[in-house]
């Protein structure tokens, strides 16, 4: 695939989302990447400039970027250093130590679950419009990842960047054997199931709703070892204060009603029941509230679901490789036929012609 010039890697995709602020990720996260390329290997400051990017600006780590950017600068570093595992490498790099002041904050924590609901406390100042949370289910839990903007793909490596992460985190914070009942990531994955098993030692599913870790309820809860839990509070308590100021608001714009709509809805497409009343009550209103919100504001619940599917149904099918069954699945169809009945009547062509059209 051709990249363009500019730095911005969504010609191909149209560009951020149109609705709501641009995403945005802390600087910190790039030092990630030069960590994994060796120093002298001067094609890293080309790949850098060609995306908007230079070295100066590891020194101050907590400035925001474009998230966009920063993607295809991971997706286009694979690709030229022919390093088709690179985010897994800088995941597996990425650990306590690179976290800087967090990293007390964390070992604090006292299990791996409050580590966890740390992460996810501060996930919204280190990376905007991005969805970080835990479902229950049986004795595991599952915590998934995943950015909201459909029109920022290919992501492969952001995703295998930040769930290898996350293990590379918790071994550090327990033992470095540890691994998840299993991972799942939302890109497809064949041809590299050897090299994922390798490194989280568990089962790894490709073409998921969400990037994800399956963890075990009884890995979450052991205490850390040596932790004296009302001296971890208190110290947590107080970084987390100093912390919070240090990063600031947690987003710079507030979100019309219907972007707030739209989100909600792309949270849950492919998760569990989308309808009106459920998005309503998301957003702490009625159902006859938010229809009437809705109309207010000249579009309908049902327009700004179908938006949303088409937004999700178009970024599904211009990944390589993605059964028309996933895709329907992901969207909250019953079945294929139905998603692509319903795919023609948007686009004019079947999902299965729009997805060999040439890039």
């Amino acid at each position: 695939m051709p990249h363009p010039q500019d730095g911005s890697g969504q010609e191909e995709r149209g560009g951020p989302a149109e609705t709501g602020e641009q995403a945005t990720i802390r600087l910190l996260f790039l030092q990630a990447l030069c960590n994994a390329v060796p120093p002298g290997d001067g094609r890293m400051d080309t790949l850098l400039r060609e995306h908007g990017f230079y070295r100066s600006q590891l020194n101050t780590p907590y400035e925001r970027a474009p998230l966009h950017r920063y993607i295809a600068l991971l997706e286009h570093a694979a690709e030229r250093l022919k390093r088709p595992n690179l985010g897994l490498e800088m995941g597996s790099g990425f650990g306590l130590a690179e976290l800087g002041p967090f990293q007390p904050l964390l070992r604090a924590a006292g299990t791996v679950r409050a580590a966890l609901e740390t992460m996810a406390l501060f996930q919204g100042r280190w990376q905007t419009r991005t969805m970080l949370e835990a479902r229950s289910q049986g004795d595991h839990t599952i915590y998934s990842y995943r950015i909201e903007d459909p029109a920022i793909w290919p992501r492969r490596q952001d995703a295998e960047f930040v769930v290898g992460g996350f293990v590379t985190l918790i071994r550090q914070l327990t033992s470095p054997k540890w691994c998840p009942a299993e991972v799942h990531l939302e890109h497809p994955i064949a041809g590299r199931e050897d090299a994922l098993s390798r490194f989280f030692r568990a089962r790894v599913l490709g073409n998921q709703v969400a990037n994800a870790l399956v963890i075990a309820d009884e890995d979450l809860d052991r205490p850390f070892s040596g932790a004296t839990p009302q001296e971890d509070l208190k110290l947590k308590a107080i970084l987390e204060c100093h912390l919070l100021d240090l990063m600031g608001p947690e987003t710079t714009a507030a979100k019309d009603f219907v972007a707030q709509a739209e989100d909600a809805i792309m949270r849950r497409l492919g998760r569990t029941h989308v309808d009106c009343d459920s998005i309503a009550a998301e957003l702490n209103m009625s159902g006859r509230s938010f229809r009437r919100r809705l109309m207010e504001e000249g579009t309908s619940y049902r327009t700004i679901l179908q938006r949303a599917r088409q937004a999700r149904a178009r970024a599904i099918l211009e990944a390589p490789d993605v059964p028309l069954s996933v895709a329907a699945e992901q969207l909250g169809y019953s079945d294929t036929a139905t998603f692509s009945r319903a795919f023609k009547e948007w686009t004019g062509v079947s999902p299965g012609r729009f997805a060999r059209k040439p890039e």
